[in-house]
């Protein structure tokens, strides 16, 4: 079943000064969200008993929780150090995740740096390769694990390169693909429906359905430049888009069922729904 709700804390959210999760949980419920997406981007700080308290709340609720993985993870990188620190932040993403009795985690896979870009990939999907083996040894196979498609041209993660790491891995490999991203590096690249038709039907081709059809999805309008993303936007940008309504009609023509955060800047709960009830009310 698809599901929409906003990533982190949105401005109205944290206007309401909640001094309990079961608060701020049963206030998502309210406004009617299926799902949100705690951020680890600075690290994984968090204990497990708290994890599995904040998990069981919102399950309680009704409320997925899905994990972002800590922003500075690269796995591009040639430092031996770097490397290893990348697959702790992995596995304690998923650990947590574990405790928040989630079934997500997305992940940046990097940037070249110094590298050649050809280079940097190659050390990129073995380190990835790494990651699956560890993923699967722990016992986490419950955990989608998702690469994000990346916003700026210099970084690792256009849809091509996400394509290439999914298929490293088995069915818990799936791709997060952030449109907004994917509209930023390309310089605007969704005008009309066959824009996101293709990019669909490229997925669908490389990674198969059954993956196309639960993928993750980010979704945000986004400032860009000739180098790719700048900053996120609320959906009443008129300038740089995208827009969502025919990407909703692609899930409803194809029947997917992915799940969908928004990252709006300051009004991801309220554009979360925007776009839930505009796919409800598709035919």
């Amino acid at each position: 079943m698809i599901k929409f709700g906003p990533s982190g804390s949105c401005e109205e959210f944290l206007q309401q000064n909640f001094k309990k999760t079961s608060d701020g949980a049963k206030w998502l419920k309210e406004k009617g969200v299926d799902l949100f997406e705690y951020s680890f981007g600075r690290g994984v700080n968090i204990s497990l008993q708290t994890a599995k308290a904040y998990g069981e709340v919102f399950k309680m609720n009704d409320i997925e929780l899905s994990v972002h993985a800590p922003y500075f993870i690269n796995l591009a990188t040639d430092d031996e150090q770097k490397a290893l620190n990348n697959i702790k932040y992995i596995v304690d993403s998923l650990t947590a995740c574990d405790a928040f009795m989630g079934n997500r985690v997305v992940f940046h896979p990097g940037s070249p740096c110094k590298l050649e870009r050809n280079q940097a990939m190659k050390i990129l999907l073995k380190s990835f390769e790494n990651i699956c083996k560890i993923k699967q040894d722990l016992k986490f196979d419950h955990i989608l694990l998702c690469p994000e498609t990346m916003g700026k041209v210099a970084q690792l993660g256009n849809l091509e390169e996400i394509i290439e790491i999914v298929n490293i891995g088995d069915n818990t490999i799936v791709p997060c693909i952030d449109f907004g991203h994917l509209n930023s590096r390309e310089g605007g690249l969704f005008k009309t429906k066959d824009d996101y038709r293709r990019v669909i039907d490229r997925l669908i081709d490389k990674i198969g359905f059954e993956k196309t059809s639960i993928m993750h999805v980010h979704f945000s309008k986004i400032a860009y430049s000739s180098k790719g993303e700048i900053k996120h936007l609320t959906f009443d940008d008129e300038v740089y888009g995208p827009d969502f309504e025919p990407l909703l009609e692609i899930f409803k023509e194809y029947k997917m069922n992915p799940f969908v955060v928004c990252e709006s800047a300051g009004t991801q709960t309220r554009d979360s729904l925007m776009m839930k009830n505009y796919y409800n009310s598709l035919k």
